[in-house]
């Protein structure tokens, strides 16, 4: 399991790396200087631009701004923010508990309402309820997220009044982003966890245990979830990483603090150190929660082992 996880590890290092290259790449690909942006409005001359473009190594060629941001990197110093002339790695764990909070709170819904209509759906498979639930996911699949989270806003903030709009701080503030962000998930979640419990209520072993007395329930969630779970767990964990990483239009619509906004914020500022390093931790976690949905698969199932 250990040497597993070790080499899962390794395996990552050359993503980690393509995925800086591409980002450096596309980066200085972009129309525009972040010194002239830093200066806008300022009056500085060409001396100072120039001053300050030597200052921060972007007067050297690219591949030696890249080498050099990349020896830095490894060593666990993602460079200083052009606009905020602070460490990236502070800002990054500044803003990441707001966006690990809306992600916690948007998959415990994601779970609970993708498992209720999954399971729901298959057990009364070929009834209303199984077509209305698989509706409503479709529907939840197509919508966008910023359009769902503006037609809440409207209805459960402007019309009722129930819930503040934008911020952070409270559980209040929470409801509806994570709302609209467990949504997506939860439609996802429910149909993949309908497609494996009728694959897996078609099986023998599910006759025997019904033919020894067990209750129903116990059939469906001992039996049958268990054995369909490899597959939803596999989805599950992609969509941990979307959450903590993909909370841009969430966060943006509700004014939410995160790393969503901060790496917004940084692209439109072309503060390259601080986009870099961004994209590159939410790699980091991507590659994190797939390793451990890859050891969950032995827990979850006894017969699958990992040599060594």
């Amino acid at each position: 399991m250990f040497r597993f996880a070790a080499q899962r590890l390794v395996q990552a290092i050359p993503v980690l790396v393509g995925v800086s290259i591409a980002v450096f790449g596309v980066l200085y690909l972009l129309p525009g200087d972040p010194v002239s942006a830093m200066l806008a409005g300022s009056g500085a001359s060409a001396e100072t631009i120039a001053g300050l473009r030597r200052q921060l190594g972007l007067d050297e060629p690219v591949p030696v701004q890249y080498l050099r941001f990349l020896a830095h990197a490894l060593q666990g110093d993602l460079g200083r923010s052009f606009t905020q002339n602070r460490p990236v790695t502070a800002l990054i764990w500044e803003q990441f508990p707001h966006t690990l909070a809306l992600a916690a709170a948007a998959l415990l819904i994601g779970v609970t309402l993708g498992f209720g209509l999954g399971i729901v759906a298959a057990v009364r498979h070929k009834t209303w309820i199984d077509t209305v639930s698989m509706a409503v996911t479709l529907l939840g699949i197509s919508m966008p997220q910023f359009f769902l989270g503006l037609v809440l806003i409207f209805i459960f903030s402007y019309r009722l009044g129930w819930f503040p709009v934008t911020g952070q701080g409270g559980l209040a503030r929470l409801v509806l982003p994570a709302t609209v962000l467990g949504l997506g998930s939860a439609t996802l979640i429910a149909r993949l966890v309908r497609a494996s419990m009728l694959d897996v209520l078609r099986q023998d072993y599910l006759v025997t245990a019904r033919s020894k007395g067990l209750p129903e329930k116990v059939v469906i969630l001992r039996h049958a979830l268990r054995n369909a779970l490899i597959p939803v767990v596999t989805v599950l964990g992609l969509q941990i990483g979307w959450l903590l990483g993909g909370a841009v239009v969430t966060e943006v619509v509700f004014a939410r603090p995160g790393i969503g906004r901060l790496l917004v914020d940084a692209i439109l500022a072309q503060d390259f150190p601080l986009v870099q390093g961004t994209v590159l931790f939410v790699v980091f976690i991507y590659v994190v929660v797939n390793l451990f949905v890859d050891v969950s698969y032995a827990i979850i199932d006894p017969r699958i082992r990992y040599d060594g």
